[in-house]
């Protein structure tokens, strides 16, 4: 998906937010956002947002040595998706669904809800209201039928993981899964609230599935940047469940491969490009 004009002032804002969260120092912060908005001023229009976004974030770390900003943010997050996921598992939730696969593709749909770089104010309440709004709303897009069916004559698949926090509601999916077929793919090193390899260890998932990183601190993947193990693991797999938009934003034009995007549509650009309304839930094999 390449970049509208819809991204532009959302990036500026992102120019700000990285400023301030990546050093108290006024002086840093100035020069990142002068850093950034020239990064922003010389965007190329065939680029995505995340593409873009990734030069900000570089500045940051080269202005402050600050590898990751928003790491105490990250474990905070993990942990209110901890309680809130232990909360569905105590009252069986999922043992009481009447389709319990429907349910846990809701749940990890949910968990979007956990993106720090929409400018989203975020606490318990918000992620518990995604969760519960989740079990309601009429999905978007193909349905969890379709992806079901697609997860059932697959040979190998791919999961996408997004944020860090929603990574505990993508246990739920996973459980759903031939665990022995999937691998399970986080970000190589820091960014906004990506999920790494230390949110895999903190949520468990690697007791669950094979795990590994796409080489890459972008977010979304960006598979020109990702690394050689990924590609090959990437090409195996004839079942892609990407989660988030910035997966979506980077894959969306890929046409070769089965790709089903779970996510909330939370701006405009992304919701106007799947056909959707903002802030929808979606569950979507998207063909352009």
């Amino acid at each position: 998906m390449k970049i509208s004009r819809e991204c532009i002032h959302c990036l500026a804002r992102q120019a700000v937010e990285i400023a301030e969260e990546a050093t108290p120092l006024k002086e840093e912060q100035e020069e990142i956002i002068k850093r950034s908005l020239k990064s922003l001023s010389e965007l190329d229009f065939d680029a995505t947002a995340p593409e873009i976004a990734y030069k900000m974030h570089q500045h940051a770390k080269q202005i402050t040595g600050n590898r990751d900003p928003y790491e105490k943010l990250k474990m905070e997050y993990n942990t209110i998706a901890t309680e809130i996921t232990e909360i569905i598992k105590s009252e069986k939730w999922l043992e009481n669904a009447h389709n319990p696969f429907d349910m846990a593709c809701r749940l990890a749909i949910a968990g979007n809800i956990i993106d720090f770089s929409v400018g989203l104010e975020l606490d318990y309440s918000a992620i518990l209201k995604s969760v519960e709004d989740s079990l309601k709303i009429e999905l978007f897009g193909s349905g969890t039928h379709a992806l079901n069916e697609a997860i059932q004559t697959s040979n190998r698949i791919m999961y996408l993981a997004d944020n860090a926090g929603e990574i505990m509601f993508d246990k739920f999916l996973l459980n759903y899964l031939p665990k022995e077929k999937v691998i399970y793919v986080v970000k190589g090193a820091p960014i906004v609230n990506d999920a790494t390899m230390d949110d895999v260890y903190f949520s468990g998932i690697h007791n669950l599935v094979q795990v590994m990183d796409n080489g890459h601190s972008a977010q979304g993947t960006i598979l020109s940047a990702c690394s050689e193990a990924f590609l090959a693991a990437f090409e195996k797999c004839d079942l892609i469940i990407s989660k988030g938009q910035a997966n979506f934003e980077t894959l969306s034009h890929i046409s070769n491969k089965k790709i089903f995007y779970l996510l909330r549509a939370k701006c405009k650009s992304v919701a106007a490009e799947i056909g959707c309304k903002r802030m929808d839930y979606v569950l979507s094999e998207v063909n352009f």
